[in-house]
């Protein structure tokens, strides 16, 4: 799914630049300065500069484009769903801190089952939901909201995603990704596949995973 899908591991300033260089080869000379000022204003945002690298790698229509916009659809346990307005369409993309996958144009809706299941919906309802963009905001940069977790941008009250530095352990209260009890609780020396990731997750959810809180982040930042 695209919620598990993970990005090679480039820092911020290593994916605009990468972004920078696509872009040389993807847009057309009368839309590249507005294009890189995009990237610009975004430049410091994992979940944007994920969808811009995940589209000037594949253009959709293989032909050059550039990305005009962002608007969030929705959003969920650091998941977002995204519209990128282009010169010539609207495509969707679900994105994470992780990694972006492209979902198809906008308007023939969603398609893809497990992203469906995500967010609760059926591809008629993608359809019908989305139909106006009108009604939905532009993107503002998660990292800029102070309700979301810093690192895998989920919104206060809700899970965070699997393997975020920030989750507490609900057994033993220290840092989820540090602590020894998903050891203890599987019965395994070390986790190494998707078997073992999900019994630990399984064990996890059966114990009640702690959603983030935005007021204690703020008070261990402040």
């Amino acid at each position: 799914m695209a919620a598990e899908i993970r990005a090679e591991k480039m820092n911020l300033t290593e994916t605009k630049e990468a972004v920078m260089l696509l872009m040389d080869y993807a847009v057309d000379a009368e839309d590249i300065t507005a294009a890189r000022e995009l990237v610009e204003r975004h430049q410091n945002d994992r979940i944007s500069l994920n969808v811009f690298h995940e589209f000037y790698s594949f253009l959709p229509e293989a032909k050059n484009d550039a990305i005009k916009f962002l608007k969030l659809l929705t959003d969920k346990e650091g998941g977002f769903l995204l519209a990128a307005g282009t010169t010539d369409n609207i495509y969707c993309y679900f994105a994470t801190t992780e990694g972006a996958e492209f979902l198809g144009p906008l308007n023939e809706g969603i398609w893809d089952k497990e992203v469906l299941n995500f967010f609760g919906l059926s591809h008629d309802e993608s359809v019908e939901k989305f139909k106006n963009l009108k009604n939905f905001p532009f993107y503002i940069p998660a990292h800029m909201d102070l309700k979301r977790c810093p690192v895998c941008a989920t919104n206060h009250g809700e899970l965070h995603r699997l393997g975020c530095p920030v989750e507490i352990c609900p057994w033993c209260g220290g840092q989820l990704t540090k602590c020894h009890c998903r050891f203890q609780k599987t019965g395994r020396d070390r986790l190494t596949n998707e078997a073992h990731l999900r019994l630990f997750k399984e064990k996890l959810n059966d114990k009640g995973r702690l959603p983030f809180n935005a007021t204690e982040q703020s008070l261990t930042l402040g």
